[in-house]
C-alpha cells in the first residue's frame, strides 16, 4: 500500500485535473495510480515470496487469477478508505488492507 500512496500523490499532482467532489484535495488519477501501484506491487511481492519458498499457500505461479483478483480487490477498497477526510489514511489504510488479507487468504 505503500507504493499505491506514493504514486497517488505523484501521478494525482501531475495529472489530478479531476478532483472527487467528496473530496476535493484528491484525484480520480490519483486513486487509479494507487490501485494500481498497490495491485501490481503486492502481486510482485507475493510471487517473490513463493518463489523464495517464504510463503506457500498462495500458488501464484499455477493459478494467478484467484489471488490477483483478491489483492485488486485489497487495493481498490484501501484506495477508497484513503478518501474518507475524517480518518488518518496512514492507520487506516494498512488496517484495511490487514483485514481483508486475513478474510481473503485464510
Amino acid at each position: 500500500m505503500a507504493v499505491g500512496d506514493g504514486l497517488a500523490d505523484i501521478v494525482g499532482r501531475r495529472f489530478g485535473a479531476i478532483k472527487w467532489p467528496f473530496s476535493r484535495s484528491k484525484s480520480l488519477a490519483g486513486s487509479a495510480a494507487f490501485v494500481v501501484g498497490a495491485w501490481a506491487v503486492s502481486g510482485l511481492l507475493l510471487l517473490w515470496l513463493q518463489v523464495t519458498g517464504c510463503q506457500t499457500a498462495v500458488d501464484l505461479l499455477h493459478h494467478p487469477v484467484e489471488p490477483l483478483l483478491k489483492l485488486l480487490l485489497i487495493s481498490v477498497v484501501c484506495a477508497a478508505v484513503e478518501l474518507l477526510p475524517a480518518v488518518d489514511d496512514n492507520i487506516s489504510v494498512p488496517a484495511a488492507a490487514a483485514a481483508l488479507s486475513w478474510l481473503l487468504f485464510p
